[in-house]
């Protein structure tokens, strides 16, 4: 599928919520959006924001770009270039303060709009929105491929680089610089040395020093795709009771990988999980940090809850992250009619085979250096 087909697609999609929903338009001004709509292009330019600097006006006839006079070239130019034909422009200056105020004005006129964002006048969008960007294109899987060998790379790669001493801050550079030197961004990027792995289920990089223990945890887009994983290693002999708590955290994950089949209810894996949890001799674990959930657009399109009513798409891309008491294990999957298929994952990470349900999984083992 070539991308001005890909976004001919996702048009339609968009349309027929319109149709079923009884608006006349959508506002769109998420980053995420505007990727997804676009086909993979990027409207960010301050990486903290969740919105960007171009948004989409979508309506049965035609899609405007909203921006202003600073990225309105460059938008067209580089990120909208081969599917230019299916955007209109509606440029404001960026010293006018009510510039994008009257273009919407202009172009709403009395009609009933919905958006992605908080806007007088215009109903709010719901999750129900959110998952048309659920089921992959083709193209999509493939930017996805991409996108998941490379993050694990880059990942990997830094934790084979660094060396005891290290501040968790230097850690989490030398990751930012694998990821942002393959043009890649750093959506999310933890790390852990040491005590920490077992206090904090987030724990964001701070001056602590890494001597034995690390865990390298990364959330990183392009083509406003994100995929997600976690690496962990440890110097010298792994002790007994974190390689036992390693081999209780991917029995569960491969119990995730199982369960994640198109048409299955999230809400069951989740249940199916919580018993894998008891199965390994942690049943309360699940209860300390979230488990994960659908990945895609955003580093969780939505996380996986027991009343989860969302059923599971194909394709469709997750990201689970069972963990137990400082231990994790996490990578990105593709989910179709064929075994899930793991996309974060090298070839060259040691691995500890879980064999379930007639299947055996390959999940990431504790790298000892």
């Amino acid at each position: 599928m070539d991308r001005l087909t890909e976004v001919k697609v996702k048009h339609d999609r968009v349309r027929k919520y319109l149709r079923e929903n009884q608006y006349d338009g959508v506002l769109l001004t998420s980053i995420a959006n505007f990727s997804w709509l676009t086909a993979g292009a990027d409207s960010h330019v301050e990486n903290h924001s969740k919105f960007g600097v171009g948004s989409l006006f979508v309506t049965d006839k035609k899609t405007v770009v909203i921006t202003n006079n600073i990225e309105a070239e460059r938008l067209l130019a580089e990120e909208l270039k081969g599917i230019e034909t299916e955007f209109e422009f509606a440029i404001s200056n960026w010293y006018d303060p009510l510039g994008e105020r009257d273009i919407l004005k202009k172009l709403i006129s009395n009609q009933k709009v919905a958006a992605d964002t908080s806007r007088e006048g215009m109903a709010a969008l719901g999750s129900d929105f959110a998952s048309l960007r659920y089921e992959l294109t083709k193209a999509e899987v493939e930017r996805l491929r991409w996108l998941g060998k490379h993050s694990g790379i880059a990942v990997e790669k830094a934790a084979r680089t660094i060396q005891p001493g290290m501040t968790e801050h230097e850690i989490e550079a030398i990751m930012a610089k694998e990821l942002m030197a393959d043009n890649i961004m750093p959506v999310v990027l933890l790390v852990a040395g040491d005590e920490r792995n077992s206090k904090y289920r987030h724990p964001v990089p701070t001056e602590n020093t890494f001597t034995k223990y690390a865990k390298l945890v990364c959330c990183a887009r392009r083509w406003g795709l994100i995929t997600s994983l976690t690496r962990s290693i440890f110097v010298g002999k792994t002790p007994a009771d974190l390689k036992e708590k390693q081999d209780a955290v991917v029995f569960v994950d491969a119990v995730f990988m199982a369960r994640t089949k198109p048409g299955v209810v999230v809400g069951n894996i989740i249940d199916d999980t919580k018993a894998a949890y008891a199965i390994a001799g942690y049943p309360n674990e699940w209860q300390h940090h979230h488990q994960g959930g659908a990945i895609g657009y955003e580093a969780r399109e939505y996380i996986g809850i027991s009343e989860s009513k969302e059923v599971v798409g194909n394709p469709q891309a997750f990201a689970w992250n069972p963990s137990i008491h400082g231990n994790k294990s996490e990578d990105s999957i593709i989910v179709s009619n064929a075994e899930p298929e793991v996309i974060t994952m090298t070839g060259d990470w040691p691995v500890i085979e879980v064999n379930y349900d007639g299947m055996v999984y390959k999940r990431p083992a504790i790298l000892e250096i």
